[in-house]
């Protein structure tokens, strides 16, 4: 708190956007000596690799803050994937034990990814990097988002209910629970790429005196995502929850549809071509759209 307190002492935030390397430099003793032309040591109790390694730790921490977009898709937002359980054939099977295939899948994968599938990559020739890793984790999780968006749709598309499907509905969609198995295993893999890494990334990258630190940073985003997940969870519910994909649907029609497909260009470029000819103008009146088709016209 200390150190921070002198960073963003006297203009801290304009030396931040500033020099980065000035913002940091700021708040070492050797700097404030220079500065102040004395130090007190009561106060300025910590050294220049302090600070050095203040800053490698806080450079380490900014890949972390995309962790809770993943957290968000593992599991899905809210409660939306329970909720959707809900309103499947179970067949007598609790809707919550399908989630028991997320440590599944994780117990399963994981000896497979560590003993056979980056030893075969690197000795390929690509040993997957931390950031590489990463890369799949969220792209597994963004096709777990596609596969539970569409799922959702589905099942209201199918029930009885509709829109209501996850509500108070007397009747229940066709489609098996079982169906939700690919929305807690890609996660599950995901998680063994991402979470895995920034563990990784915690404990190697940062200096000795701040690896806690750094990786309470990363349990931190764990907060974050489950604050995000609460304030949105009023929203995460039918039929909210796919209101705004309903006009997908629903065919576009246009008023004009010879001027949408550019039929009406001629015949409005002759015409104001006709207009300057007469008027000796320059075509300023004429409407906007009008004038750029002419500009476009002339270009060509």
């Amino acid at each position: 708190m200390k150190v921070g307190k002198c960073l963003f002492a006297n203009g801290g935030l304009k030396r931040l956007f500033g020099s980065s390397q000035k913002f940091w430099d700021y708040a070492k003793p050797s700097e404030i000596e220079k500065r102040e032309g004395s130090l007190d040591i009561t106060k300025i109790f910590w050294d220049d690799k302090f600070v050095d390694e203040l800053k490698q730790s806080i450079a380490a921490c900014k890949v972390f803050l995309l962790i809770p977009i993943f957290n968000l898709a593992d599991g899905g937002l809210g409660n939306s994937e329970n909720a959707m359980s809900s309103a499947m054939q179970v067949k007598n099977v609790p809707n919550d034990l399908i989630s028991n295939f997320n440590p599944l899948t994780i117990v399963f994968v994981a000896p497979i990814l560590t003993y056979w599938f980056y030893p075969f990559m690197a000795k390929r020739g690509y040993p997957l990097k931390p950031m590489t890793r990463m890369t799949i984790g969220f792209a597994l999780a963004g096709i777990n988002m596609v596969i539970g968006a569409i799922l959702q749709w589905q099942v209201e598309k199918s029930s009885p209910c509709g829109l209501y499907a996850t509500t108070d509905c007397d009747g229940v969609s066709n489609i098996s629970l079982w169906a939700q198995i690919p929305l807690y295993s890609l996660p599950a893999i995901g998680e063994l790429f991402v979470n895995v890494t920034s563990y990784e990334l915690a404990y190697t990258r940062a200096p000795a005196r701040m690896k806690s630190l750094v990786y309470a940073m990363v349990l931190f985003t764990s907060a974050i995502s489950s604050a995000i997940a609460l304030a949105a969870g009023c929203f995460i519910c039918c039929p909210i929850l796919m209101l705004c994909f309903k006009d997908l649907n629903e065919p576009v029609t246009f008023n004009d549809i010879d001027r949408m497909e550019g039929r009406q260009r001629p015949k409005v470029i002759a015409a104001h071509k006709q207009i300057e000819e007469e008027t000796g103008g320059s075509g300023a009146d004429l409407p906007a759209y009008d004038r750029e088709d002419e500009k476009i016209s002339r270009s060509v």
